[in-house]
């Protein structure tokens, strides 16, 4: 019998620095020797003061940026060498990604801005609008559909967001600090409303946030110092 060969995790870092010049020719180390493997399905929170590294983390995981060293690699697909074109298509294709400012569109409605990531990537009308609508069903807006984005909550724009992301089934989903502009009450119910989801989609989700009670709510927790990650 032939062995069984184990799939590629969703996310595979291995100890990649990314490094700035600064204007004195000295350097800043954003991150330093950072790895980590993230496997199909988990749920991983990063933690850590601002300016620790965690934003640069989630940029370089989602191909906006490149590492200085080391290597990162989707779904077992390397993003050093890929052109700016191809990591855009990566981006579309297997990441999802949630901002802690939403980033929608205020001149579209509700149902506009979910679908966006179908219009860019082409694909049918009758294809991704029963999609949208059906995750808007399921955070509790599908009755907002036609609304424009201005009327809702904070936390409504968030819930339209996440849906946003989760419109092309992504196999990594990447929130920085996406209850950071919510009130804690309001930011919590966002937080599971966004891990349900993850688990209902058999998704992989890593989130970076401030606060250790929504760390807790994570499979496994890493914290970032001064550009290090420590799994906790």
């Amino acid at each position: 019998m032939m062995p069984m060969i184990a799939p590629h995790p969703v996310l595979d870092v291995r100890d990649v620095w990314k490094t700035y010049p600064l204007a004195d020719g000295r350097e800043f180390h954003a991150l330093r020797g950072v790895s980590l493997r993230v496997e199909r399905g988990r749920k991983v929170a990063v933690v850590g003061r601002s300016g620790s590294g965690k934003s640069t983390f989630l940029h370089l995981a989602a191909g906006i940026d490149e590492p200085t060293r080391g290597t990162v690699s989707v779904l077992g697909r390397e993003l050093r060498g890929m052109s700016d074109r191809q990591r855009t298509l990566q981006r579309r294709e297997r990441i999802g990604l949630v901002f802690q400012f939403f980033h929608l569109l205020q001149h579209l409605d509700v149902l506009g801005n979910v679908v966006l990531p179908s219009l860019i990537a082409g694909d049918s009308r009758g294809q991704f609008e029963p999609r949208a609508r059906e995750l808007l069903d399921r955070v509790g807006l599908g009755d907002r559909a036609t609304q424009t984005v201005q009327k809702l909550s904070g936390g409504e724009m968030q819930r339209v967001a996440i849906c946003r992301a989760l419109q092309r089934r992504p196999a990594l989903l990447l929130a920085d600090e996406p209850t950071g502009n919510l009130d804690d009450e309001t930011g919590r119910r966002v937080m599971d409303l966004l891990l349900r989801l993850v688990d209902e989609e058999a998704g992989t989700l890593i989130y970076v946030t401030h606060s250790r009670e929504l760390a807790a709510l994570a499979d496994e927790t890493w914290s970032a110092h001064s550009g290090e990650f420590e799994r906790l």
